[in-house]
């Protein structure tokens, strides 16, 4: 069966992507094994495919020498830009004074809270050649936090060090998810990443910033403006490249070429009469759609899948090839026919996530899904949680045949 991700914005070749990548279509296999889209079943994925653009995207001549720095940085204190956004994270979950000991208390409000902060610090700690290993860590865990949300030795955790190696114990061996690679190596530096993690917290305490326990300062401390400014910088560059640089149908450009070949291949790869399924993440669903609608009209694609994506967004700006600028309220855009089966996701506080519903005909889903995080954090959590993937299956299943 074919599945095709296609990816967003600020998406650069390294050991986190690769571990991410894999950590994708590892969960993927997990959940959508067996479904059945369109009348079509999903008997078997053997494989994954994950056109790459990110080459072809924005580069600064400078590397974003552009970013002032000065006051507004300074007030993140001890914490360096890498855990900034995990500290705001906990910050936001757990109201008040941060303690000692932070990934335990967040364990013991929600358990699957903390396995998304310990799974960014592996995933942040990815290194070449044991990127497979991070994605089997990432799988086992949020898999093991989405089934167990208050397991009984929980209660018997005192510290960060302790709850690692009860987590450890508990997924060292995770049926279907081990073959992917051992994990003490991970465990290694997830260990390391929260007792740094630890330190920055520590750091803050007493800081104005941490006084303040509103919802700003969190997002000052989380998001200073230089990673703020860097992520929005790599978002709207990566929009302009597509837009200028895409041409159409008769002579695409790169990124198109590049995705329409990954597309090509999967379907050429797989058995006839198997669902073909394409999910853009951000503006992986917006290219998706654009090529759907004018550059390959006549790809019939069984289910369409975006997620945290800008598609009704831009269709509102018609920016689409196929874009019919004569169609507004109330009347409502229609998505292109090849689509069979639609499903848009959003978190409301994704500030890169629109709904569809209300701008295109024929959304079979639009649905909401809390990723429990934050702002731009969010934007990139849907995928590296179980519990996504466990309700994006449940979607499908409800799907008329």
């Amino acid at each position: 069966m074919p599945i095709v991700f296609v990816h967003g914005v600020n998406n650069r070749l390294g050991p986190s992507y690769e571990a991410g990548r894999l950590a994708k279509e590892a969960f993927l296999k997990r959940h959508l094994t067996g479904a059945t889209i369109h009348g079509k079943q999903l008997a078997a994925i053997p494989k994954v495919w994950f056109p790459y653009w990110g080459d072809l995207a924005t580069e600064f001549a400078w590397k974003m020498a552009s970013l002032p720095e000065g006051e507004m940085q300074s007030l993140g204190g001890a914490v360096g830009p890498d855990l900034q956004p995990l500290v705001a994270q906990l910050r936001d979950a757990l109201p008040g004074t941060l303690g000692p000991e932070p990934l335990t208390a967040l364990a013991k409000q929600r358990l699957g809270l903390a396995v998304d902060v310990i799974n960014a610090l592996a995933l942040d700690a990815a290194e070449a050649g044991r990127e497979a290993e991070v994605a089997s860590f990432v799988v086992a865990a949020s898999a093991y936090a989405d089934k167990n949300p208050k397991p009984p030795w929980l209660a018997a955790v005192v510290n960060d060090s302790q709850l690692i190696a009860q987590l450890q114990a508990q997924i060292t061996a995770p049926a279907g998810v081990q073959a992917l690679g051992p994990l003490g190596f991970v465990f290694g530096k997830v260990s390391l990443g929260a007792a740094k993690l630890k330190q920055a917290v520590a750091g803050i305490a007493g800081k104005a910033v941490d006084k303040t326990g509103d919802f700003a300062s969190t997002k000052l401390l989380g998001w200073a403006r230089s990673p703020l400014n860097e992520v929005l910088g790599r978002f709207f560059g990566d929009i302009f490249i597509y837009f200028n640089e895409r041409g159409d149908a008769a002579q695409p450009g790169k990124i198109p070429q590049r995705i329409l070949a990954a597309v090509d291949d999967a379907r050429q790869s797989s058995p006839a009469g198997e669902p073909l399924v394409l999910i853009g993440h951000s503006l992986g669903g917006v290219i998706t759609m654009d090529l759907l609608g004018s550059f390959r009209p006549n790809l019939e694609v069984d289910l369409f899948v975006s997620v945290g994506s800008q598609v009704a967004h831009f269709e509102e700006m018609k920016l689409y090839r196929a874009s019919d600028k004569t169609v507004g309220p109330p009347k409502r855009a229609k998505k292109p026919a090849n689509i069979h089966r639609w499903i848009n996701v959003y978190d409301e506080v994704d500030i890169f996530a629109y709904a569809a519903d209300r701008v295109f005909e024929g959304v079979n889903v639009d649905a909401r899904y809390d990723t429990a995080t934050y702002t731009i954090k969010a934007h990139g959590a849907y995928f590296e949680q179980d519990r996504f993937y466990e309700r994006l299956r449940t979607r499908i299943d409800g799907l008329q045949p």
